[in-house]
């Protein structure tokens, strides 16, 4: 079992944490444990084409919900199916509607309600064909020509593109005829063609059908699935749920040392993505900030507000957050911690807090604290903490 190295909490564990999360990180994503439980999920998951399929697979569901934080959901399997079912392309949909973001996160990775076929069979696909190419032995991938196998890499890049964003009528003509004359021999290549035929599934007969018909059938298949879908959800899937899960298993190990030190590693991964979210609003911002616990628990204990405050009326909270963020940092606006220095000033007056008053994992430490903010003053607060 993977134990991370933290001897200290607060700010000076802070510090040593940052010098060797790398390559802790990077330990416990080698672990027999994560190698297993990843194994098994890019094995199977390609099999999961709708979210009541995944609720009742309770090890994928366990590394699905692992990989976005979600892992006390469980047992919530009727809310889950609802998250994954009703996707986010409907602004009513659940995950939508939900303050905390890990849910959108989630429905979106899956893409069970938006699509025909769902992310996790792309990804699947991609990896198959990948396995299929590079596992043919020498005789037998010059039998099956380089040119068929070159045809992968093109189909490939070509899908992709044709996924991708703001494309010019013609040029997506001609990459809709380009994919078009790749697919006979795509379906040519006996490797290939299995595992198109194992990720989509096809009905009794169809190996009856011509092969015309058959090429027409997958193509038509992979259509769906890339029909308005963007680049960046189209590959790699479950290389992003294997980072994600990596990153949030070790969060929680360091947090079973070091509870203060997991909710600072949670805010710089989870913060930048909503502060610079071009869509929303600062207002928007600040109300996923206050409805993710993870990341209020970080500006409450930073900002020296109460437990009581969190039962204010909500426009009253937020204007405390902007006023408190105006008076230490300068600005009110979320969008400032984009920048890493806001971030890290911001982890270190939490880190601080939590030695003063008594909550950090190593009270011993608190002489860092008091070292830090001893002669100065509250206007030159922000710099003192952006200069350690």
């Amino acid at each position: 079992m993977f134990t991370p190295i933290v001897p200290l909490g607060g700010l000076l564990g802070w510090q040593f944490l940052q010098r060797t999360q790398e390559s802790q990180q990077q330990s416990l994503a080698t672990s027999a444990t994560v190698e297993r439980d990843m194994a098994e999920f890019e094995a199977r998951i390609a099999q999961v084409q709708t979210a009541e399929e995944l609720v009742n697979d309770f090890r994928l569901l366990r590394i699905a919900l692992g990989a976005f934080g979600l892992s006390d959901d469980i047992n919530n399997t009727y809310f889950i199916r609802k998250v994954l079912e009703e996707g986010t392309e409907d602004s009513q949909a659940l995950a939508n509607r939900l303050s905390d973001t890990r849910y959108y996160d989630l429905a979106e990775a899956f893409g069970f309600g938006a699509y025909e076929t769902p992310n996790n069979a792309f990804g699947a696909i991609e990896d198959r064909i990948r396995a299929g190419t590079d596992t043919l032995p020498a005789r037998q991938r010059e039998a099956a020509g380089d040119r068929a196998l070159l045809l992968i890499d093109r189909l490939d890049a070509l899908t992709t593109q044709l996924g991708a964003e703001e494309k010019d009528p013609a040029a997506e003509a001609i990459l809709r005829g380009e994919i078009q004359e790749l697919w006979p021999a795509v379906m040519g290549n006996p490797r290939l063609r299995e595992a198109m035929l194992s990720t989509f599934g096809v009905a009794e007969g169809f190996e009856a059908l011509p092969q015309a018909t058959q090429v027409e059938v997958m193509r038509q298949k992979v259509v769906g699935l890339f029909e308005g879908r963007p680049a960046a959800q189209m590959t790699g899937f479950t290389d992003r749920i294997r980072q994600s899960y990596t990153e949030r298993q070790f969060e929680i190990a360091v947090g079973e040392q070091a509870q203060e030190l997991r909710l600072a590693l949670n805010l710089e991964r989870a913060l930048p993505a909503i502060a610079g979210d071009p869509d929303d609003a600062d207002d928007t911002m600040w109300f996923k900030i206050m409805g993710s616990s993870p990341l209020r628990a970080v500006f409450d204990t930073a900002f020296g507000l109460p437990d009581a405050f969190a039962a204010l009326d909500i426009d009253k909270q937020l204007e405390v957050y902007k006023q408190r963020a105006r008076s230490v940092f300068g600005s009110s606006e979320v969008s400032q911690f984009t920048d890493p220095e806001a971030r890290e000033a911001l982890v270190r007056l939490y880190l601080v807090r939590t030695e003063l008053n008594g909550t950090a994992s190593s009270p011993g430490a608190s002489s860092a604290a008091l070292t830090i903010l001893s002669g100065v003053t509250s206007g030159s607060l922000f710099t003192t903490l952006l200069s350690r």
